[in-house]
């Protein structure tokens, strides 16, 4: 091979390495999201006088496994979804979700004796709530949609109330944070339906 065709050989393979350089300075950096918990509950009225906290156990707690990804997911469609590139969730939603909901209800209700699945054998629980995530994700109008499927049970496994909630909050913005927090607000619903329905059931009996 002759000095010059190596000379071109080499300055191409350099253009080539500054272009390909230049391609990955450009990618933009991946940004990573938290549901947020309730922050602000308003006032909910103490436990009668002698009333024990109630001794709550959220879980299990299922997500749809198109949504069990890192990736944002939104729809655009009824038929079709899209996943960002850049834009992921800080921790699975499976585990995720159960803890914000854990976060919302002991604030709500009140009580300090909330539990996740799965807990202690020794755990002796009032009620148990199970929850069926079903469609979860910011829609083509950007309206993020929750719709859930949930139960409460009793000390006994008895089940006390089986419903469906479908929560809809539009977006401040289109970009993945606003998404991210019109999601958290539709969670707050949801914990919001689940500890009306807990406070109208008999509460237990007093500690003797």
């Amino acid at each position: 091979m002759s000095r010059w065709l190596c000379r071109r050989v080499v300055t191409l393979c350099g253009v080539a390495l500054l272009g390909l350089s230049g391609c990955l300075g450009s990618t933009p950096p991946t940004q990573f999201y938290l549901l947020p918990p309730l922050t602000g509950p308003d006032p909910v009225p103490p436990a009668a006088a002698g009333q024990r906290d109630l001794t709550l156990g959220v879980g299990p707690v299922t997500v749809p496994s198109y949504l069990d990804r890192p990736q944002l997911v939104t729809r655009t469609s009824r038929a079709k979804l899209t996943l960002a590139d850049f834009d992921q969730w800080a921790a699975p939603l499976q585990d995720t979700i159960p803890r914000v909901l854990a976060e919302n209800l002991a604030l709500l209700i009140p009580t300090e004796r909330v539990v996740l699945h799965p807990w202690s054998r020794t755990i002796e629980l009032d009620y148990q709530v199970t929850v069926e995530v079903l469609q979860f994700e910011r829609g083509p109008g950007g309206q993020v949609v929750l719709a859930a499927r949930w139960s409460v049970l009793d000390h006994d496994g008895q089940e006390r109330v089986l419903r469906t909630s479908r929560l809809s909050q539009a977006a401040s913005g289109a970009d993945y944070e606003a998404t991210v927090t019109a999601m958290g607000r539709t969670l707050e619903a949801l914990a919001q339906d689940i500890a009306t329905t807990l406070r109208s059931l008999t509460p237990p009996a007093p500690t003797r």
